[in-house]
Protein backbone atom coordinates (compact mmCIF):
# COMPACT_ATOMS: atom_id res chain seq x y z
CA UNK A 1 0.00 0.00 0.00
CA UNK A 2 1.24 3.27 -0.72
CA UNK A 3 -0.65 6.54 1.07
CA UNK A 4 -0.31 10.09 0.34
CA UNK A 5 -1.61 12.66 2.82
CA UNK A 6 -1.83 16.17 2.35
CA UNK A 7 1.31 16.34 0.31
CA UNK A 8 2.67 19.90 -0.76
CA UNK A 9 6.37 20.55 -2.76
CA UNK A 10 7.41 23.83 -3.17
CA UNK A 11 10.31 25.24 -5.44
CA UNK A 12 12.15 28.19 -4.46
CA UNK A 13 13.56 29.53 -7.61
CA UNK A 14 15.58 33.06 -8.28
CA UNK A 15 12.37 34.16 -10.74
CA UNK A 16 9.89 33.19 -7.38
CA UNK A 17 8.45 30.17 -5.82
CA UNK A 18 6.67 27.07 -7.88
CA UNK A 19 3.91 25.18 -6.05
CA UNK A 20 4.45 21.91 -7.75
CA UNK A 21 2.63 19.81 -5.22
CA UNK A 22 -0.47 20.95 -3.20
CA UNK A 23 -1.91 19.32 -0.70
CA UNK A 24 -2.50 16.23 -2.60
CA UNK A 25 -3.80 12.51 -0.93
CA UNK A 26 -4.25 9.18 -2.63
CA UNK A 27 -4.21 5.60 -2.04
CA UNK A 28 -2.85 3.07 -4.32
CA UNK A 29 -3.75 -0.56 -2.99
CA UNK A 30 -1.19 -3.35 -3.07
CA UNK A 31 -0.94 -5.46 -7.01
CA UNK A 32 -2.47 -2.25 -8.62
CA UNK A 33 -1.17 -0.26 -11.43
CA UNK A 34 -1.94 3.50 -10.65
CA UNK A 35 -1.95 5.92 -13.61
CA UNK A 36 -1.34 10.02 -12.78
CA UNK A 37 -1.45 11.81 -15.73
CA UNK A 38 -1.09 15.29 -16.36
CA UNK A 39 -0.01 18.06 -19.06
CA UNK A 40 3.73 19.30 -18.80
CA UNK A 41 4.46 21.26 -15.56
CA UNK A 42 1.47 19.81 -13.70
CA UNK A 43 3.14 18.43 -10.95
CA UNK A 44 3.25 14.71 -11.43
CA UNK A 45 6.53 13.90 -11.59
CA UNK A 46 7.41 15.70 -8.50
CA UNK A 47 4.54 13.67 -6.93
CA UNK A 48 6.12 10.57 -7.88
CA UNK A 49 9.91 11.74 -7.04
CA UNK A 50 8.52 12.38 -3.34
CA UNK A 51 7.61 9.38 -3.05
CA UNK A 52 11.44 7.73 -2.49
CA UNK A 53 12.31 11.00 -1.59
CA UNK A 54 14.22 11.76 -4.54
CA UNK A 55 12.18 15.25 -4.14
CA UNK A 56 11.97 16.00 -0.12
CA UNK A 57 8.51 17.55 0.21
CA UNK A 58 7.41 20.53 2.44
CA UNK A 59 5.01 19.22 4.58
CA UNK A 60 2.48 15.80 4.12
CA UNK A 61 2.69 12.44 5.42
CA UNK A 62 3.90 9.39 2.96
CA UNK A 63 3.81 5.73 3.60
CA UNK A 64 5.33 3.05 1.78
CA UNK A 65 5.31 -0.50 2.21
CA UNK A 66 4.37 -0.21 5.55
CA UNK A 67 6.64 2.46 6.40
CA UNK A 68 6.32 5.85 7.28
CA UNK A 69 8.94 7.99 5.27
CA UNK A 70 7.44 11.62 6.03
CA UNK A 71 4.94 12.48 8.89
CA UNK A 72 3.29 15.02 10.43
CA UNK A 73 2.83 15.89 14.00
CA UNK A 74 2.45 18.45 16.62
CA UNK A 75 6.32 19.19 16.50
CA UNK A 76 5.92 19.62 12.76
CA UNK A 77 7.29 18.08 9.31
CA UNK A 78 9.52 14.82 9.99
CA UNK A 79 11.16 12.66 7.14
CA UNK A 80 12.96 9.28 7.57
CA UNK A 81 17.13 10.15 7.57
CA UNK A 82 19.22 9.01 5.06
CA UNK A 83 20.41 5.84 6.35
CA UNK A 84 16.84 4.40 6.37
CA UNK A 85 15.41 5.42 3.42
CA UNK A 86 18.18 2.99 2.20
CA UNK A 87 16.49 0.39 3.00
CA UNK A 88 13.48 1.27 1.77
CA UNK A 89 14.52 2.43 -1.39
CA UNK A 90 15.40 -1.19 -1.92
CA UNK A 91 11.65 -1.82 -2.29
CA UNK A 92 10.94 0.61 -4.88
CA UNK A 93 11.85 0.24 -7.90
CA UNK A 94 12.21 3.52 -10.55
CA UNK A 95 12.48 3.49 -13.89
CA UNK A 96 12.42 7.28 -16.22
CA UNK A 97 12.29 8.51 -19.58
CA UNK A 98 15.85 8.37 -20.67
CA UNK A 99 17.11 5.20 -19.41
CA UNK A 100 19.95 6.41 -17.28
CA UNK A 101 22.23 3.23 -18.38
CA UNK A 102 25.99 3.26 -17.83
CA UNK A 103 26.91 3.98 -21.45
CA UNK A 104 30.38 1.90 -20.67
CA UNK A 105 29.14 -0.77 -19.23
CA UNK A 106 27.42 -4.16 -20.96
CA UNK A 107 23.69 -5.18 -20.15
CA UNK A 108 24.84 -7.60 -17.53
CA UNK A 109 26.62 -5.10 -15.44
CA UNK A 110 23.87 -2.60 -15.82
CA UNK A 111 21.39 -4.91 -14.73
CA UNK A 112 23.98 -6.30 -11.87
CA UNK A 113 24.77 -2.54 -10.39
CA UNK A 114 22.08 -2.37 -7.58
CA UNK A 115 23.28 -6.00 -6.75
CA UNK A 116 27.09 -4.98 -5.99
CA UNK A 117 26.49 -4.12 -1.99
CA UNK A 118 23.13 -6.71 -1.48
CA UNK A 119 25.71 -8.88 -0.07
CA UNK A 120 25.30 -11.63 -2.60
CA UNK A 121 28.50 -13.45 -4.35
CA UNK A 122 29.11 -13.05 -7.77
CA UNK A 123 27.48 -16.89 -8.27
CA UNK A 124 24.04 -15.68 -6.97
CA UNK A 125 24.50 -12.23 -8.79
CA UNK A 126 25.22 -13.95 -12.28
CA UNK A 127 22.04 -15.98 -11.59
CA UNK A 128 19.56 -13.20 -10.58
CA UNK A 129 20.85 -11.16 -13.88
CA UNK A 130 20.44 -13.68 -15.84
CA UNK A 131 17.02 -14.25 -14.15
CA UNK A 132 15.66 -10.83 -14.62
CA UNK A 133 17.33 -10.71 -18.37
CA UNK A 134 14.94 -13.79 -19.09
CA UNK A 135 11.99 -11.72 -17.50
CA UNK A 136 12.30 -9.03 -19.66
CA UNK A 137 12.80 -10.77 -22.85
CA UNK A 138 16.95 -9.54 -23.29
CA UNK A 139 18.30 -13.06 -22.66
CA UNK A 140 20.95 -12.69 -25.54
CA UNK A 141 21.55 -9.43 -25.07
CA UNK A 142 23.67 -9.58 -21.72
CA UNK A 143 26.94 -9.11 -23.31
CA UNK A 144 25.95 -5.94 -25.38
CA UNK A 145 26.27 -1.84 -24.56
CA UNK A 146 23.39 0.28 -24.40
CA UNK A 147 24.35 2.39 -27.65
CA UNK A 148 23.85 -1.10 -29.56
CA UNK A 149 20.42 -1.13 -28.44
CA UNK A 150 16.78 0.18 -29.74
CA UNK A 151 15.17 2.42 -27.04
CA UNK A 152 12.63 -0.03 -26.40
CA UNK A 153 15.54 -2.48 -25.29
CA UNK A 154 16.98 0.50 -23.20
CA UNK A 155 13.72 0.14 -21.66
CA UNK A 156 13.96 -3.19 -20.81
CA UNK A 157 17.13 -3.11 -19.35
CA UNK A 158 16.21 -0.27 -17.35
CA UNK A 159 13.16 -2.43 -15.68
CA UNK A 160 15.34 -5.35 -15.25
CA UNK A 161 17.62 -2.88 -13.11
CA UNK A 162 14.94 -1.42 -11.10
CA UNK A 163 13.68 -5.16 -10.27
CA UNK A 164 17.24 -6.59 -9.25
CA UNK A 165 16.53 -6.26 -5.78
CA UNK A 166 13.10 -7.86 -5.76
CA UNK A 167 11.20 -4.64 -4.96
CA UNK A 168 7.09 -4.52 -4.39
CA UNK A 169 6.86 -1.24 -5.99
CA UNK A 170 7.96 0.00 -9.14
CA UNK A 171 7.57 3.92 -10.38
CA UNK A 172 7.26 5.01 -14.13
CA UNK A 173 8.12 8.46 -14.68
CA UNK A 174 7.42 9.11 -18.30
CA UNK A 175 8.72 6.08 -19.47
CA UNK A 176 7.23 5.37 -22.44
CA UNK A 177 7.91 9.20 -23.70
CA UNK A 178 10.86 8.38 -26.06
CA UNK A 179 9.91 5.70 -27.64
CA UNK A 180 8.32 5.30 -31.02
CA UNK A 181 4.79 3.59 -30.66
CA UNK A 182 5.45 -0.29 -31.05
CA UNK A 183 8.40 -0.14 -28.33
CA UNK A 184 5.26 1.61 -26.46
CA UNK A 185 2.94 -0.97 -26.77
CA UNK A 186 6.23 -3.54 -26.02
CA UNK A 187 7.15 -1.63 -22.67
CA UNK A 188 3.58 -1.52 -21.90
CA UNK A 189 2.70 -5.37 -22.54
CA UNK A 190 5.73 -6.05 -20.41
CA UNK A 191 4.46 -3.71 -17.56
CA UNK A 192 1.13 -5.54 -16.88
CA UNK A 193 2.60 -8.69 -17.62
CA UNK A 194 5.17 -7.62 -14.64
CA UNK A 195 2.58 -6.79 -12.42
CA UNK A 196 0.47 -9.85 -12.58
CA UNK A 197 3.50 -12.79 -12.52
CA UNK A 198 5.25 -10.75 -9.67
CA UNK A 199 1.95 -8.67 -7.77
CA UNK A 200 3.78 -5.48 -8.60
CA UNK A 201 2.37 -2.46 -7.46
CA UNK A 202 3.41 0.37 -10.20
CA UNK A 203 2.62 4.26 -10.18
CA UNK A 204 2.94 5.00 -13.45
CA UNK A 205 3.02 8.80 -14.51
CA UNK A 206 2.59 10.26 -17.94
CA UNK A 207 0.69 12.77 -20.21
CA UNK A 208 -0.80 10.34 -22.42
CA UNK A 209 -4.69 8.99 -22.03
CA UNK A 210 -3.66 6.02 -24.30
CA UNK A 211 -1.07 4.76 -21.75
CA UNK A 212 -3.84 5.33 -18.69
CA UNK A 213 -6.32 3.05 -20.84
CA UNK A 214 -3.97 0.87 -21.77
CA UNK A 215 -2.77 -1.04 -18.42
CA UNK A 216 -3.82 1.44 -15.29
CA UNK A 217 -6.74 0.17 -13.04
CA UNK A 218 -6.96 3.52 -11.54
CA UNK A 219 -6.17 7.41 -12.71
CA UNK A 220 -5.70 10.41 -10.93
CA UNK A 221 -5.45 13.54 -13.21
CA UNK A 222 -3.24 16.36 -11.86
CA UNK A 223 -3.26 20.35 -12.86
CA UNK A 224 -1.85 22.81 -11.55
CA UNK A 225 -0.16 20.72 -8.58
CA UNK A 226 -3.69 19.07 -7.49
CA UNK A 227 -5.38 16.14 -7.96
CA UNK A 228 -8.55 17.10 -10.06
CA UNK A 229 -10.33 14.12 -10.73
CA UNK A 230 -9.30 10.64 -9.64
CA UNK A 231 -11.26 7.10 -10.09
CA UNK A 232 -11.07 3.52 -11.90
CA UNK A 233 -10.28 4.07 -15.22
CA UNK A 234 -13.40 2.98 -16.95
CA UNK A 235 -15.86 5.23 -14.63
CA UNK A 236 -13.13 7.70 -15.12
CA UNK A 237 -13.72 7.61 -19.21
CA UNK A 238 -17.25 6.58 -18.94
CA UNK A 239 -17.77 10.19 -16.84
CA UNK A 240 -15.31 12.57 -16.77
CA UNK A 241 -15.94 15.25 -14.28
CA UNK A 242 -13.64 17.96 -15.13
CA UNK A 243 -12.66 19.92 -18.42
CA UNK A 244 -8.99 19.16 -18.00
CA UNK A 245 -10.07 14.73 -17.95
CA UNK A 246 -12.46 15.44 -21.12
CA UNK A 247 -9.57 17.40 -22.64
CA UNK A 248 -7.29 14.33 -22.72
CA UNK A 249 -9.99 11.53 -23.23
CA UNK A 250 -10.54 13.47 -26.65
CA UNK A 251 -14.20 14.49 -25.54
CA UNK A 252 -13.46 17.86 -26.46
CA UNK A 253 -12.38 16.96 -30.41
CA UNK A 254 -16.19 14.94 -30.39
CA UNK A 255 -17.79 17.58 -29.23
CA UNK A 256 -15.92 20.33 -32.22
CA UNK A 257 -17.37 17.75 -34.77
CA UNK A 258 -20.87 17.31 -33.08
CA UNK A 259 -21.37 20.91 -32.96
CA UNK A 260 -20.75 21.75 -36.83
CA UNK A 261 -22.81 18.34 -37.21
CA UNK A 262 -25.65 20.25 -34.96
CA UNK A 263 -25.70 23.46 -37.07
CA UNK A 264 -25.85 21.31 -39.87
CA UNK A 265 -28.50 19.04 -39.43
CA UNK A 266 -30.40 21.31 -36.48
CA UNK A 267 -33.28 21.85 -39.34
CA UNK A 268 -34.09 18.31 -39.90
CA UNK A 269 -34.12 16.53 -36.81
CA UNK A 270 -32.28 16.61 -33.06
CA UNK A 271 -28.83 15.48 -32.76
CA UNK A 272 -28.01 13.02 -29.89
CA UNK A 273 -25.07 11.24 -28.22
CA UNK A 274 -25.79 7.82 -26.47
CA UNK A 275 -23.29 6.09 -24.41
CA UNK A 276 -23.67 2.49 -23.95
CA UNK A 277 -21.46 1.20 -20.74
CA UNK A 278 -20.51 -2.39 -20.68
CA UNK A 279 -23.93 -3.60 -19.43
CA UNK A 280 -25.54 -2.77 -22.78
CA UNK A 281 -23.24 -2.21 -25.54
CA UNK A 282 -23.79 -5.84 -27.18
CA UNK A 283 -27.98 -4.68 -26.64
CA UNK A 284 -29.82 -3.99 -30.51
CA UNK A 285 -31.43 -0.83 -28.58
CA UNK A 286 -31.44 1.32 -31.86
CA UNK A 287 -33.48 -1.08 -34.08
CA UNK A 288 -35.53 -1.87 -31.28
CA UNK A 289 -36.26 1.98 -30.23
CA UNK A 290 -37.28 2.31 -34.42
CA UNK A 291 -39.94 -0.53 -33.71
CA UNK A 292 -41.25 0.51 -30.62
CA UNK A 293 -41.56 4.88 -31.22
CA UNK A 294 -42.62 6.44 -34.62
CA UNK A 295 -39.15 7.85 -34.61
CA UNK A 296 -36.25 7.36 -37.13
CA UNK A 297 -32.33 6.77 -35.93
CA UNK A 298 -29.99 7.80 -38.00
CA UNK A 299 -26.16 7.03 -37.27
CA UNK A 300 -23.70 9.64 -37.68
CA UNK A 301 -20.37 8.48 -35.82
CA UNK A 302 -20.15 5.79 -33.89
CA UNK A 303 -16.66 4.20 -31.54
CA UNK A 304 -15.88 1.74 -29.14
CA UNK A 305 -13.48 1.33 -26.75
CA UNK A 306 -12.10 -1.65 -24.89
CA UNK A 307 -11.06 -0.40 -21.11
CA UNK A 308 -10.48 -2.32 -18.32
CA UNK A 309 -10.93 -5.78 -20.65
CA UNK A 310 -14.66 -4.03 -20.90
CA UNK A 311 -16.53 -1.84 -24.01
CA UNK A 312 -17.51 1.70 -23.61
CA UNK A 313 -19.63 2.78 -26.88
CA UNK A 314 -20.66 6.28 -27.99
CA UNK A 315 -22.55 6.56 -30.97
CA UNK A 316 -24.01 10.13 -32.32
CA UNK A 317 -27.36 9.75 -33.66
CA UNK A 318 -29.91 12.02 -35.83
CA UNK A 319 -33.33 11.01 -34.78
CA UNK A 320 -36.17 12.27 -37.01
CA UNK A 321 -40.00 12.61 -35.97
CA UNK A 322 -42.59 14.10 -33.84
CA UNK A 323 -40.89 15.86 -30.70
CA UNK A 324 -43.25 13.60 -28.44
CA UNK A 325 -41.93 10.74 -30.06
CA UNK A 326 -38.49 11.78 -29.46
CA UNK A 327 -38.89 12.30 -25.67
CA UNK A 328 -40.36 8.71 -25.24
CA UNK A 329 -37.95 7.30 -27.40
CA UNK A 330 -34.95 8.51 -25.31
CA UNK A 331 -36.76 8.09 -21.64
CA UNK A 332 -36.90 4.62 -22.73
CA UNK A 333 -33.01 4.59 -23.66
CA UNK A 334 -32.22 5.88 -20.38
CA UNK A 335 -34.66 3.32 -18.69
CA UNK A 336 -32.53 0.73 -20.51
CA UNK A 337 -29.15 2.24 -19.18
CA UNK A 338 -28.04 4.11 -21.61
CA UNK A 339 -26.64 8.02 -21.02
CA UNK A 340 -28.35 10.57 -23.60
CA UNK A 341 -27.04 13.55 -24.15
CA UNK A 342 -28.68 16.14 -26.36
CA UNK A 343 -26.27 18.07 -28.18
CA UNK A 344 -28.99 20.25 -31.31
CA UNK A 345 -31.81 21.40 -29.11
CA UNK A 346 -35.61 20.57 -30.70
CA UNK A 347 -35.18 20.31 -34.28
CA UNK A 348 -38.65 19.46 -35.57
CA UNK A 349 -38.24 17.76 -38.73
CA UNK A 350 -40.70 15.28 -39.33
CA UNK A 351 -43.17 15.89 -36.82
CA UNK A 352 -46.52 15.18 -37.57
Amino acid sequence: MIELQDVSKTYHLKGGNVNAVRNVSLSVADGEIFGVIGYSGAGKSSLVRCINLLEVPDSGSITVNGTRITWQDEAGFHRLSNHDMKGVRKGIGMIFQHFNLLDRSTVFDNVAYPLKYSGLNKEQIRTRVRELLELVGLSEKAGTYPSQLSGGQKQRVAIARALANNPPVLLSDEATSALDPEATESILSLLKELNEKLHLTIILITHEMAVIKSICHKVAVMEDGRIVETGDVYSVFADPQQEITRRFIGEGALMARTEILARQTAADGQLVRLQFQKTVVGDALISDVSRRFAVDMSIVLANVEIIQGSPLGEIIVLMKGAEKEREAALAYLEERKVRVFRLSGTGKGGEA
